[in-house]
């Protein structure tokens, strides 16, 4: 995999919105959380566009991600939201440009697509976490207070070069374990839908070997029992080393008036679609769309302990004298 440089306070970063529009006063507003973090947002042309339910035209959002990644002066990416819209430059994206300036790049939800790509056609190794626009940040007349918990893991990703170590979820919220067992293997993943609107392109996940980390937001169950079948055609769950499932964050079930049912529950459809192939499998990380969230690099090696609930980060994801 290839590393990008690790970022330092004060350094510049793109702000970039590949995706959806966002609120301009809520994007200026952002500029404040992140300069309290300790980096210097340099806000391109997407973040104040629109085109429907894009942020701005597909040459556009196209041009930010290519001069974000050119530009020597920028240090790290950092996308404003997600939303929709990031699938539609995956072939227009010109890959040299990424290969030959490395970055740390973060984002989630619809940056999966991204960070999907991004490993496929450059090796490079990611980062899923909070964007731009994050409940990590609090605005109080003025003031700019952050969450502790988020904070923590979003500085020790951003601006620590040693590995991460075990990673736990905030006490309140403790790992479960759906199949027991020890593995190893790079960390893989994001949102589940993006997953499943990139299955038969070159930019679809590759799970062989990995750890495949999965969560999502607003899926009725039996969508979710649907995709996930869908990765389970496709092989994925077959060839990976494990697997991490997060919080799920109002997916529910639905009742049906047409047979006076509900759907499956989530716990039942992963022990159906899941279980059966017998990969060490946690669930309930904190990681995605919830609050309090951790950051995850994607392409580095992680291992996990599913019977002691463990998650272990044993590589950097910087280069640096023992992390090439």
């Amino acid at each position: 995999m290839v590393k990008p440089e690790q970022l330092k306070k004060g350094d510049r970063v793109a702000i970039i919105a590949p995706s959806t529009p966002a609120d301009p006063h809520k994007v200026r507003q952002s500029e404040k959380g992140l300069r309290a973090f300790g980096l210097e947002p340099v806000y391109y042309p997407s973040c104040f566009s629109h085109h429907g339910h894009l942020a701005g035209t597909d040459e556009l959002r196209l041009k930010d991600i290519h001069d974000a990644f050119g530009d020597t002066t920028i240090k790290g990416i950092i996308c404003l939201k997600g939303g929709s819209g990031a699938t539609r430059l995956l072939d227009k994206i010109d890959y040299g440009i990424i290969s030959r300036h490395p970055k740390v790049f973060v984002g989630y939800s619809d940056i999966t697509a991204l960070h999907m790509a991004f490993q496929n056609k450059c090796g490079l190794v990611t980062f899923h976490g909070p964007m731009a626009l994050s409940d990590m940040y609090q605005y109080d007349e003025g003031q700019v207070t952050f969450d502790t918990f988020t904070y923590e893991s979003y500085h020790a990703n951003l601006f620590d070069s040693e590995p991460l170590g075990v990673i736990e979820n905030p006490k309140e919220f403790p790992l479960g374990k759906l199949v027991g067992g020890k593995t190893e293997g790079l960390l893989v993943g994001g949102n589940l839908s993006l997953m499943i609107s990139t299955l038969g392109s070159p930019y679809e996940i590759d799970t062989k070997g990995k750890i495949l980390f999965i969560e999502d937001v607003h899926e009725s169950a039996y969508v979710v029992d649907r995709m996930l079948t869908s990765l389970a055609l496709a092989g994925k769950f077959k060839v990976c080393a494990g697997i991490i499932l997060g919080t799920w964050t109002d997916c529910v079930q639905e009742e049906k008036k047409s047979y006076g049912g509900k759907d499956l529950s989530l716990e039942e459809i992963f022990e159906e679609v899941i279980r059966p192939w017998g990969k060490p499998t946690i669930t309930g990380l904190y990681a995605g769309h919830n609050t309090p969230q951790l950051m995850l690099p994607f392409g580095v090696h992680v291992k996990i302990d599913a019977d002691l609930r463990t998650i272990e980060f044993t590589e950097s994801p910087y280069k640096g004298e023992n992390n090439e």
